[in-house]
């Protein structure tokens, strides 16, 4: 396994492993396309490898690797969160259950974003008390989908995407041509995951990336009516929305760079960004970043998409 910019994780990681002594739960957080899982995946290598360091080419990290490791467990989701009787029953009851091939037992809640406080409180006892095999991890684009209770129970790790560099290079592993890997990696920076799906044909991120310039240039000539369009045009699909702004949280963080004269725009409407930093001031930048992740939240704890496209359309030119 191959790890791009991954020291936030690979180091204490490593350091636990060294000493033998792990923590019990793990929350990683991280824009989508950063690697969330793949680092969830090294860490249950750490725990379940037979040599004790994730070396990906033992019997445990091979099935790990292919998502067949009966010690790894996927724990699924009830429709589009975790329910707490999910939650009660397939990890809380199950952790007291001996391992099946290793001596740890690991569980995978990916994508956390947006469940209910019921269901993390179904988990704090057993975060606060685990039994000595089972190990939680837990994945989501911000801690703040995480009650400050289970943070406090857990290691918190960021991650974030690759430099350009290494993101070229896991794409020429990957066996993409090199023309394909420029225009990505200009579209959408470092970010592995979301290169790879924008090379493989991905029809949904290609029209969010695209509804994101339209997004920058009505916001640059302040065309409220246009930006309203657009933003209504993807509210049907919840994931393409949310995709969509995160994206636009991206263009408008790196105009807010470029404002300050810190760097240069990294996200996929670059032009659009550049024309926004000249056009709105540093602390009009911070208050749009901020409208669009809100929104972005709302989205993902089952609001209303179409008004909440109104409404932040009205809030970024306001």
């Amino acid at each position: 396994m191959t790890l791009y910019s991954k020291r936030s994780v690979t180091e204490p990681v490593n350091a636990m492993s060294r000493t033998g002594r792990f923590v019990h739960s793990y929350i990683i957080t991280g824009d989508k396309g950063t690697g969330k899982k793949t680092a969830a995946k090294y860490i249950a290598m750490q725990l379940l490898c037979d040599s004790k360091n994730a070396c990906g080419i033992c019997r445990q990290c091979s099935r790990i690797l292919r998502d067949q490791h009966p010690d790894l467990i996927h724990v699924q989701k009830e429709g589009r969160s975790y329910g707490v009787d999910v939650i009660r029953e397939k990890v809380v009851e199950d952790s007291y259950i001996s391992p099946n091939d290793c001596e740890r037992k690991v569980y995978l809640l990916s994508d956390c974003d947006g469940w209910t406080d019921a269901a993390q409180d179904a988990l704090l006892k057993i975060t606060e008390d685990p039994p000595e095999t089972a190990y939680f991890i837990f994945t989501a684009r911000n801690r703040s989908f995480f009650l400050p209770t289970l943070i406090s129970r857990s290691m918190v790790m960021d991650v974030h995407e690759a430099d350009r560099e290494e993101c070229a290079k896991a794409l020429r592993e990957h066996g993409f041509e090199e023309d394909k890997i420029k225009e990505a990696v200009e579209s959408f920076g470092g970010n592995i995951g979301r290169c790879i799906e924008f090379l493989e044909g991905n029809d949904k991120l290609m029209r969010s990336a695209e509804a994101v310039r339209k997004c920058t240039e009505a916001i640059s000539m302040r065309d409220e009516y246009t930006l309203a369009a657009v933003l209504s045009s993807i509210s049907s699909d919840r994931n393409e929305m949310r995709d969509a702004l995160e994206m636009l949280a991206r263009a408008i963080r790196d105009s807010a760079v470029m404002r300050c004269g810190k760097g240069s725009a990294i996200g996929c409407a670059a032009k659009g960004s550049a024309d926004m930093a000249e056009r709105f001031s540093a602390q009009k930048l911070l208050d749009m970043y901020e409208a669009v992740c809100e929104i972005s939240s709302a989205c993902a704890a089952n609001c209303n998409t179409a008004a909440a496209a109104a409404v932040l359309a009205g809030r970024l030119l306001n």
